[in-house]
This record gives C-alpha cells, structure tokens and sequence, in this order.
C-alpha cells in the first residue's frame, strides 16, 4: 500500500484536494496523523507477520528454571514487536525418526509395520513428554516451557506496519482507510470546525465540517466491532 495514494485519496473524500485550508502544511499533518495514531492502532489489529530463525543461546538469558528458561529478544530497532505467535522446532535442527532411519533390516518389519510402529511410539510420546509452550511479555522477553530438542527455533512474530505502508497488504486496504480517515477526522475538526467555508477563486466552499463531529464516537464503534470480530484471533496462548 502507498502512504501518497492514501493521503490524496482522504483529501478527496473530505473535499480537500486543490483548495487552500488554514492548516499549513497538510499534507505533513495529515502524514503525521497516519503514521502516529493510525498505523500503531492498525498494527495491534492486523500486526506485520514475520518468521525468523533464532538460536535462543545466542539471546540473553535471564533467568532459568527446572522446566523453562527466560531470554531477552533481539531489539529490532526499526520495527517494533507487538506479538510473538508461535514458537516451534527448527526441522532442519532435528533429527528425523522416520522411515528411513528407523533400522529395517534389524526389525525385519514391512513399510506398513513401521509406519503403524511410528504412529504408536508419536502417540506414547506425546503422552509422557510434556509439549513446548511460550509466555511472551513485551515488549522483548519471551519464556520457554519444555524445551529439550533442539536451541535453534522458529518464531512467528507480529510487528508494527512499516511508516510507509508498504508492508500492510492490499486486502486491508479498505479497512486501514477507514481508520485513516476517521483519524483525520477526529484530529483536524477542532481547527478546521472555525473554517467551515473556504474562500476559493472560483467561490466559497462549504466543506460541511459538522460531518466531521461524530467522527470520534465513529472512530470508538470501529475499535469495538474489530475488537468483538478479529483482534482476539492475533492473541497467542499459551500453557504452562
């Protein structure tokens, strides 16, 4: 997505492009507004996904436990991190027990008995070895249950959208607009409501500024019905 094409497309639809306003500089108000108010809130419901690949020894850990170890995350420094999702083995760390290195010729069993043995031993060892979860506090520590295969891991994280909107997706187009623009609504009624009407070369524009009050209890009524839809699905859990 592109920060101009937005902006432009706000100015538009409160009748705002080509005209002279008593804010200076809107373009940069209207810039800061995005940036500030409306990509954190966005994030927190449609976050920046990202996988990466960590050797947790190589973190700082701060303290260790019978059955879990605390570590601090890299300070990402140009991005900031809302969530970690989930953390699981990296595979290419983890030695294989399957098929081909389940010892045929000493069992003398066929490709279906292993398969049926394999299946039977997951099961047992699913009951008595206890399953890797994660507690993550923000903004940086993350604390690991049962971990006992491997240090290298893979984490799924949720970061703030990039300043620019280039790392927010087409799909969400619609929904970040609607944001957007109740945001600029919401912070530019106290100036623009004493300018109701713009004097312009060609005559006076009426920029009917009264359908801008309600733009903070619109903005409220947005939050909520995204807070009861999809903000709970980008929630982690997690058992310890």
């Amino acid at each position: 997505m592109n920060l101009s094409n937005i902006i432009t497309r706000i100015k538009m639809k409160l009748g705002l492009i080509n005209i002279v306003t008593p804010i200076e500089n809107l373009d940069s108000v209207i810039t800061e507004i995005i940036t500030e108010i409306t990509v954190p809130v966005f994030s927190i419901y449609a976050p920046y996904k990202e996988t990466m690949h960590l050797d947790v020894y190589d973190l700082e850990m701060i303290e260790k436990r019978d059955n879990s170890e605390k570590f601090l995350l890299p300070d990402f420094l140009t991005k900031k991190l809302y969530y970690v999702f989930n953390i699981g083995y990296d595979c290419n760390m983890v030695s294989g027990l399957g098929y081909w290195s389940g010892g045929l010729q000493v069992t003398g069993v066929n490709l279906l008995q292993e398969l049926a043995l394999g299946n039977a031993n997951m099961n047992v060892s699913n009951m008595v070895i206890p399953k890797m979860t994660f507690r993550f506090t923000p903004p940086r520590t993350i604390e690991i249950f049962n971990a006992y295969t491997s240090s290298s891991m893979v984490f799924d994280f949720g970061f703030e959208h990039d300043k620019t909107l280039a790392s927010i997706p087409e799909s969400c187009r619609e929904s970040f607009f609607e944001l957007a623009l109740l945001d600029v609504k919401e912070n530019l009624y106290p100036t623009m409501k004493n300018f109701s009407e713009i004097q312009t070369a060609i005559g006076t524009i009426n920029l009917k500024i009264d359908d801008w009050a309600n733009a903070e209890a619109d903005r409220k009524e947005l939050i909520n019905r995204w807070d009861d839809t999809y903000h709970l699905d980008w929630q982690p859990f997690w058992w310890a």
